[in-house]
């Protein structure tokens, strides 16, 4: 089953998804689904991602933060230099 919305777009927006559509040979509507579908897919992935870390939270899968620092700074080196 489909349905049909109205949105509205600034002027901006519009022209870039027009150029998303004229780059893919398609239409302005075919670009607007595949960002909505985009975008349903990105927030069920965060959603998703959030659950999985209250999760470990609830079953006491979690590290000091002394000790996260450290492997971040070993790993990535010290912001402050």
């Amino acid at each position: 089953m489909t349905h049909r919305v109205a949105i509205t777009l600034t002027d901006e927006q519009k022209a870039r998804l027009e150029r998303i559509a004229e780059a893919r040979e398609g239409t302005l509507v075919a670009a607007v689904e595949e960002a909505v579908t985009q975008f349903l897919h990105k927030d069920e992935e965060y959603r998703r991602y959030v659950q999985e870390g209250l999760d470990d939270i609830a079953a006491g899968r979690t590290r000091p933060w002394a000790e996260v620092r450290a492997e971040l700074r070993a790993k990535y080196g010290d912001p402050e230099d």
